[in-house]
C-alpha cells in the first residue's frame, strides 16, 4: 500500500457523506467495545472458577503439607496427626492455660523458649507420623495386612464419629472439620484411620512375639536388684520450710533468705536429736510421734515397705547401699524443704506378690431417692448389710469360683460381669479400676480363694462389692522385669524401623492448625 494510499484511509473516503462516515465510526467503535468485553468477560469467568476452587480446598487439598520418606501428605493427613497428638494432652490443656477458643500459632506454651502450642502439636504429630509411617511400611513389606479386628476397630471408630455428630446435630462432614480441620473428609480419616491401626497392629505383633526365659529375667535382676528388691524402713521428715507472714494490710510477705536459712538449720537440729534419741535407744515410732506432736517434725511412716523403684531418690541410695544393714540410721538433706531421717530394717526381693489376677465381684449399689444425687449414709449402710448377707450366704455354702459365680449371676449389678458370674480376668495393678477395688486384690498375703468386702465410692457407683479372688498368676518382679526387657528392645527395634525417615514440611504446612 501506498503511502499517500495509506493517509487516505486514514483520513477517511471523501467519496463517503459526513453520516456515512459517522456510521461508519460507530460501527467500528462498537466492534472494539465487543471485543473488549468479551475478554474482560473471560478474564473474569477464569477468576471466578478459580474463587470457587480455591474456596473449595481443591488447591490446599493437593499441596503436601509434610513429606515422610519419599511419601506426600496433604493437609487433611497432616491435620489428623495433628489433632492426634493435640489430643493427647486431653484435660491436661486446661491446667496448662490453652486457650481452645485462640489459634494454637497465638499461643505461647513455652514462655522461655516462645514455643507456641502449635509448635508444640505439630512437633509431636512429626514423631506420630514418623513412627506410623515406619510400622505401616514395614508392616506391608512383611506382608502383614489389616486384620479384620483392626478392621471393626476402624469401622467401630468411624461409627462413633458419625455417632458424635449425630448427637451434637452436625452433619458428619461439618463435624470431622471441626474436629480435623476444614480439609477432612470421611473417606481421608478411614485412610488415616486404617494406616494408624496397621502401625500399631504390627507392633502388638511384635511385642507379643518377644518372650523372656527364666535366665534372662534373674540377669536382668542381677543389674537391677535396687529397683526390684523391696525396702522395709522407718521414715520421719523434718520440714525446713520458713512460714511466711502477713503486713498491715494482710498481704503476704514472703520469707526472706535468712528466715529460709534460719528454718533449715532448726530443722537439721531437729532431725539429728531424732536420729541421736534413736541410737540411744530409743524407739522410732515414739520418738518421731513425740517430735511431730511438739511441732519438731511433720509426719513419719512407721515400717514402710516400698519396691525400690517407688522409692524417692532422695534417700534410695542410703537404702541400697550393699553395706546397709538392719538397725542403721541417717539423717539426709531434702534440699530447700527439710530433712529425712530414715532408718534401715530389711530388704529381700518379694517372690509372694502375683503379677495378675482373676478376679470375681458382686456389685450391691445403693440406692439413691428420686432427685438426688447421692445415696444417704443410710442407704450405703444398708447395701453393706445386703452385701454382708451375700457374702455369708456364700460362706455357707460350696466356697467355690462357681458358687460364687451363681450369686453374682443373681445379684450384682455391674453390667459388665453380673451375667458370667462376676469375673474379669488378668487384672493387673495398672488396671483401670478404682484403687480400694485393686488395693483388696493386691493386698500383702492374699491368698486364692480370699473374700471380702470394698465399698464403691465412685459417682453413680456407689455403694459395695462382694470380693472372691478366683486365680493368682506370676511373680511382680518377674513381670517388672519381663515388662523393662520388652520396653527396651521395642525402643531398639523401632528406632531401628524409622532409620532414614523424617518428616519435612512442605508448602502446605500453612493450611495446618
Amino acid at each position: 500500500m501506498s503511502a499517500s494510499r495509506e493517509k487516505k484511509n486514514r483520513q477517511g473516503d471523501p467519496s463517503l457523506s459526513e453520516k456515512q462516515r459517522r456510521a461508519q465510526q460507530q460501527a467500528a467503535d462498537a466492534k472494539r467495545k465487543h471485543t473488549l468485553y468479551a475478554v474482560i468477560g473471560v478474564v473474569a469467568a477464569v477468576a471466578v472458577i478459580a474463587l470457587l476452587v480455591w474456596d473449595s480446598g481443591l488447591f490446599q487439598k493437593g499441596s503436601a503439607a509434610m513429606t515422610v520418606n519419599g511419601r506426600e501428605y496433604g493437609p487433611g493427613e497432616v491435620s489428623y496427626y495433628y489433632a492426634t497428638a493435640r489430643n493427647q494432652y486431653s484435660t491436661y490443656l486446661q491446667y496448662m492455660g490453652y486457650d481452645s477458643n485462640k489459634s494454637d500459632r497465638d499461643q505461647v506454651f513455652d514462655e522461655t523458649t516462645q514455643q507456641t502450642y502449635y509448635d508444640l502439636f505439630l512437633g509431636d504429630a512429626k514423631e506420630l507420623m514418623v513412627q506410623t509411617a515406619a510400622l505401616s511400611d514395614a508392616a506391608r513389606e512383611a506382608g502383614v495386612p489389616l486384620s479384620e479386628e483392626s478392621k471393626a476397630a476402624v469401622d467401630s471408630t468411624m461409627e462413633t464419629y458419625k455417632s458424635m455428630a449425630s448427637q451434637y446435630g452436625y452433619p458428619m462432614a461439618s463435624y470431622l472439620k471441626a474436629n480435623f480441620g476444614k480439609y477432612m473428609t470421611e473417606e481421608l480419616l478411614r485412610s488415616c484411620l486404617e494406616e494408624s491401626y496397621l502401625a500399631s497392629q504390627f507392633y502388638t505383633e511384635h511385642s507379643d512375639s518377644l518372650t523372656y526365659d527364666d535366665a534372662a529375667l534373674e540377669t536382668y535382676y542381677q543389674e537391677n536388684a535396687d529397683t526390684l528388691d523391696t525396702f522395709v524402713y522407718d521414715l520421719c521428715f523434718v520440714s525446713g520450710a520458713a512460714a511466711s507472714t502477713t503486713d498491715a494490710e494482710g498481704k503476704t510477705v514472703p520469707a526472706t533468705d535468712e528466715e529460709k536459712a534460719a528454718a533449715m538449720a532448726a530443722a537439721k537440729q531437729a532431725a539429728e536429736e531424732l536420729e541421736q534419741a534413736v541410737k540411744n535407744g530409743g524407739d522410732f515410732a515414739v520418738q518421731a510421734n513425740l517430735a511431730v506432736n511438739k511441732g519438731a517434725a511433720s509426719s513419719y511412716v512407721n515400717e514402710g515397705k516400698s519396691v525400690g523403684s517407688q522409692i524417692s531418690t532422695t534417700y534410695r541410695e542410703w537404702l541400697a547401699d550393699a553395706a546397709r544393714k538392719a538397725g542403721d540410721i541417717t539423717v539426709i538433706e531434702s534440699e530447700g524443704s527439710g530433712y529425712y531421717v530414715i532408718r534401715f530394717n530389711d530388704r529381700f526381693l518379694d517372690e509372694e506378690s502375683f503379677a495378675s489376677a482373676d478376679i470375681r465381684h458382686i456389685l450391691i449399689k445403693a440406692e439413691v431417692a428420686e432427685g438426688a444425687s447421692a445415696p444417704t449414709d443410710e442407704a450405703i449402710a444398708a447395701a453393706k448389710e445386703k452385701a454382708q448377707a451375700i457374702l455369708d450366704e456364700f460362706n455357707a455354702g460350696a466356697k467355690t469360683g462357681e458358687a460364687f459365680g451363681e450369686l453374682a449371676n443373681a445379684n450384682s449389678e455391674d453390667p459388665g460381669s453380673n451375667t458370667n458370674g462376676g469375673l474379669y480376668t488378668d487384672v493387673t495393678r495398672s488396671t483401670n479400676f478404682f484403687t480400694g477395688f485393686l488395693n483388696w486384690i493386691f493386698e500383702d498375703g492374699r491368698q486364692v480363694g480370699d473374700t471380702g468386702l470394698v465399698e464403691n465410692p465412685q459417682s453413680g457407683q456407689q455403694g459395695w462389692h462382694v470380693m472372691y479372688l478366683d486365680n493368682a498368676e506370676g511373680k511382680l518382679w518377674q513381670q517388672t522385669a519381663e515388662n523393662a526387657l520388652r520396653s527396651a528392645d521395642l525402643q531398639t527395634w523401632i528406632e531401628g524401623l524409622q532409620e532414614g525417615y523424617e518428616a519435612v514440611e512442605g508448602s502446605g504446612i500453612r493450611y495446618v492448625g
